[in-house]
């Protein structure tokens, strides 16, 4: 780890090139308040993230509360990346484990599902975190990518565990119509049976664009077609077999049209992003309709309209699938960077019911007060997290106001529970050792 000498070198040689903000700007969080809680959010800190991870499901009530005896359990995290682009391996593991050792027995599935977005073998490449070894964030002794944590889980469990690839149709996936059309993905375009459910961007003209919904239907080990919408299918029909989605993300810069991100934006890994992300180059999935990344953006920037990813994403929750539990891990959050230091080691782990109020309160607790970057306030009102978390709160239900959320939040370190005024987590820095990811932070900092 660099020490403080080091990293101050570092910003002197790169000083001439900033012109340096007052810190006046940089916002504490105060004590938080709550008034009239209607969702409640657990967490767990500077423990180990085994410690953490069962210490939250154990303040929610216990993995019993969460998953049934038969239920089929959807895991998705991000491993579009690795190192802290990822949720921590440790984690992850754990919470399988705690799944398949319930007390009363598990006679259900386990899958990892996620589209990465990266071609048609995501597990073979290099710039995944299925195979790229991590650095750091994996704290499993010879486990040091997904491929393999997920070959782990398979041979420990068998074919009660699966691990699922979706694929973007323009990458080798297939576009189905229902189950029986067998493995793929269904667009929600008003075509072949299917219903249209679709929102624009509320913008007029040429800026005017529309997006539908779109997700997968898949097979598990076992040979259980689960339809992500409508649940398992068997025999023509549907049965009552429960379907359990639990939203597993990271926490992390983005870049300067997202902010961050989190539990939210991790949605778009269920979806289809065929067409690319240049809305001006492609980026439709069909004739009249964008993805889910075209939609909002304009490629690497902001789009027309502020914060429509959240609208997407919470016409989805509302209408295909919402997430029965969201569980970010935080070992280590990216401060201008998925892969790269910048970074804290902030050992949390935070789960809540409502994706909106994790994602504000990671950032407000976590994120920002280690980076310092405006771009990472959720209440900023300039931000692009501020926008498209309010607006997902606006179509979705979700709760953007924290008054409205109680925290419970367990310290290891004292072996206590945290107060309202104790909810700021700061991590131990590791600037490494790129002058370009260094300036890239500094950027972020003093020039957005």
């Amino acid at each position: 780890m660099d020490s403080r000498r080091a990293f101050l070198k570092k910003i002197i040689m790169l000083s001439g090139m900033f012109i340096f903000r007052s810190e006046v700007n940089a916002k504490t969080p105060g004590n938080k308040i709550t008034k009239d809680a209607s969702s409640s959010l657990y967490r767990a800190v500077n423990g180990t993230p085994l410690e953490n991870i069962t210490k939250v499901i154990d303040l929610i009530g216990g993995i019993e509360k969460i998953v049934g005896v038969a239920d089929v359990v959807v895991i998705k995290p991000n491993v579009q990346w690795w190192n802290q682009g990822t949720p921590n391996l440790l984690a992850v593991k754990t919470f399988v484990e705690l799944i398949m050792e319930r007390r009363g027995g598990f006679k259900g599935e386990v899958v990892i599902a996620e589209n990465c977005h990266r071609g048609k073998n995501p597990w073979d490449l290099m710039n995944t975190g299925w195979a790229r070894q991590f650095k750091w964030n994996s704290d499993v002794q010879g486990i040091n990518n997904f491929n393999e944590l997920v070959d782990f889980l398979k041979r420990k469990y068998d074919s009660r565990f699966s691990v699922v690839y979706w694929l973007d149709i323009d990458e080798g996936g297939r576009r189905i119509f229902s189950p029986q059309d067998g493995n793929g993905y269904i667009y929600c375009d008003g075509t072949g049976g299917i219903p249209l459910i679709k929102c624009d961007n509320e913008a007029s003209g040429e800026d005017l664009r529309e997006t539908i919904m779109t997700y997968p239907i898949f097979t598990t080990d076992r040979g259980t077609v689960v339809d992500f919408k409508n649940g398992i299918w068997e025999n023509g029909q549907y049965t009552h077999q429960p379907l359990r989605f639990i939203n597993f993300p990271a926490l992390n810069h983005h870049s300067q049209y997202g902010g961050a991100t989190s539990a939210v934006k991790n949605y778009m890994g269920v979806t289809d992003l065929s067409g690319g992300t240049d809305p001006h180059n492609g980026g439709l999935l069909s004739e009249n309709y964008y993805n889910f990344h075209s939609f909002p953006f304009n490629k690497w920037s902001p789009g027309p309209v502020p914060g429509m990813l959240g609208k997407s994403i919470g016409t989805f929750m509302n209408t295909i699938r919402k997430a029965d539990l969201n569980i970010t891990t935080a070992e280590f959050i990216g401060l201008s960077s998925r892969t790269d230091p910048p970074l804290a080691h902030t050992r949390a782990v935070i789960a809540c019911t409502d994706a909106v109020a994790l994602d504000y309160h990671s950032a407000k607790y976590i994120l920002y007060p280690n980076s310092m970057i405006d771009l990472h306030d959720p209440d900023n009102n300039n931000s692009p997290l501020n926008h498209y978390l309010m607006k997902c709160s606006d179509i979705s239900g979700d709760i953007f106001n924290e008054e409205k959320v109680k925290v419970i939040s367990y310290d290891f370190k004292k072996g206590s529970f945290q107060g309202s005024d104790e909810l700021v987590v700061n991590g131990k820095k590791k600037w490494g050792n790129s002058l370009k990811a260094i300036g890239k932070y500094l950027v972020f900092r003093y020039l957005s």
